[in-house]
């Protein structure tokens, strides 16, 4: 799978980015929507944010108008939604959608897509329960789900909703029991940090430093992003050093974890720190980050899921924009 003749210098990353848009924008369908039918936001969920980034706004804009005809629900949940995208993450695949459509001035996707969200909120605690089904505030809260959904926040102007998702991470942080070698990232208001779980559920709950096999090492990536933004917004330096801790794991991880598509938002994240102070040790990150999604790309553009070696559409829009935002800060 590997690109031979990648261009030389910071613009690989930008060939890279570009190569994998030109795939992207091959699977969009005549009725302006995005690759199969069948599987609805799955497919498309990434592809409004991925077009915008490599300047493809006319086809971003119409898919725009295609999820609007065709993907918003009355109560500003998106969809088709197949039965693999309805656990735990729920949100998660929202979120994608309001960043891309506010991004494009689609300001009605945006909103009322960030007013479903609310409805997952919990508001003692700032974060955003996992669960569609299960909407008790005592159900467990992903750090993953909680910057996504923080993330939008910023992007739609709730500010004071951001500042809690940050307060949530900060609790986090603070009850890690091994931290940087390790990072759980399932909290709930009954039992706190979930540091117990089954070992079939453990690429949920935990990130080992040293892993040699696969595991969420985007939890980092997201929650370092989603802080270093927050920071911007609001000039708080809180946000910025919660950032740098959070990327404490990422700065000795293994091997292994940076080989992985995974790494994508760890790429962002050290592109937005190197961005805000200069530190050479975050263009160092961003940099490995790209240099191992450029090695990982198919010679046809699109990037493939963990463990598969076929084209997978939501991989290839995600670490098209991740190469964007790295291109962007190490140019």
């Amino acid at each position: 799978m590997n690109v031979a003749g990648a261009t030389r210098g910071t613009g690989r990353f930008r060939a890279a980015r570009d190569r994998g848009c030109a795939f992207l924008l091959d699977r969009l369908r005549d009725d302006g929507g995005f690759g199969d039918p069948e599987k609805g936001l799955a497919e498309y969920y990434k592809v409004p944010a991925a077009l915008a980034a490599c300047g493809e706004t006319f086809a971003a804009n119409r898919l725009c108008s295609w999820i609007r005809a065709n993907g918003m629900l009355p109560d500003g949940d998106f969809g088709p939604r197949p039965e693999s995208i309805r656990g735990y993450g729920y949100t998660y695949y929202n979120s994608w959608v309001i960043k891309g459509a506010h991004r494009l001035g689609h300001f009605d996707l945006s909103q009322r897509g960030m007013d479903f969200l609310m409805s997952f909120r919990d508001g003692r605690t700032g974060g955003f329960l996992s669960s569609p089904v299960k909407q008790d505030p005592l159900e467990q809260q992903d750090l993953w789900v909680v910057a996504g959904c923080g993330w939008s926040a910023l992007y739609t102007g709730r500010i004071e909703i951001a500042r809690g998702a940050g307060r949530w991470m900060k609790t986090l942080m603070e009850a890690q029991p091994n931290y940087p070698d390790q990072l759980y990232g399932v909290y709930s208001r009954e039992k706190g940090l979930h540091v117990e779980h089954d070992s079939s559920e453990a690429f949920r709950y935990v990130l080992n430093r040293d892993a040699q096999r696969d595991e969420p090492f985007y939890n980092p990536g997201i929650a370092g992003g989603f802080l270093a933004q927050l920071h911007q917004a609001t000039g708080e330096e809180e946000w910025l050093e919660l950032a740098r801790e959070y990327l404490l794991l990422a700065e000795d991880a293994s091997e292994y974890l940076y080989s992985l598509v995974r790494a994508g938002k760890l790429g962002w994240a050290a592109s937005l720190m190197y961005t805000l102070t200069a530190e050479e040790k975050y263009r160092e990150m961003a940099v490995r980050v790209g240099d191992s999604l450029i090695a990982s790309q198919a010679a046809e553009g699109w990037w493939g899921n963990v463990g598969e070696t076929s084209a997978n559409n939501d991989i290839t829009a995600e670490m098209v924009f991740w190469l964007d935002q790295v291109y962007q800060a190490v140019s």
